[in-house]
C-alpha cells in the first residue's frame, strides 16, 4: 500500500511482511526532508510495523542543521517504535553516507537490530529472514 509519494520520496507499507519501505529519490528542502521523516515514523507507528528500510541511495548530503535535527529526532522517535529490525540502504553520495553512518552509530542502543546494505533487495531479505 502506498502511504506517501512525492518527487523526492516514496513510502509504502507491505502488510504481508509488516515492513515500511522508504525510498528517497533525491534532495529536497529542509522542511520537506523533516516532514518526510515525521510522516514515515507516523506510518511505522500507525501500522505497528516490525521492520523498516530506508533506501537512501539517491539522497544527497543534508545540511548541518538537518543532520543535528535527525540525530535528535531519530534518537527520540526510534526508541518508541515497535520495530524488530531497521535496515538502511547506503547513499551513493559519500558525504551523505558518512552522515548516515554517524546517525546509526549515535543510535546504537536502540531496542532492535540495525544494519546497512548496498541494495534494497539484500536489506529487505535480511529484514524478513529472522537471522
Amino acid at each position: 500500500m502506498v502511504c506517501f509519494q512525492s518527487e523526492y520520496i516514496y513510502v509504502e507499507y507491505h502488510a504481508e511482511d509488516k515492513i515500511l519501505v522508504c525510498q528517497w529519490y533525491g534532495g529536497c528542502s529542509s522542511l520537506q526532508y523533516r516532514q518526510a521523516l515525521i510522516k514515515s515514523m507516523r506510518y511505522a507507528k500507525q501500522f505497528d510495523v516490525d521492520y523498516a528500510v530506508f533506501d537512501r541511495r539517491l539522497l544527497p548530503q543534508i545540511s548541518e542543521e538537518d543532520f543535528d535535527w535527525t540525530l535528535d529526532f531519530m534518537y527520540k522517535t526510534f526508541h518508541l517504535l515497535p520495530l524488530k529490525r531497521f535496515a538502511s540502504v547506503s547513499s551513493f553520495d559519500v558525504l551523505a553516507e558518512r552522515q548516515q553512518q554517524l546517525i546509526l552509530r549515535q543510535n546504537q542502543k536502540l531496542p532492535f537490530e540495525v544494519r546497512s546494505f548496498g541494495d534494497l533487495t539484500s536489506a529487505y531479505d535480511w529484514l524478513v529472514s529472522g537471522s
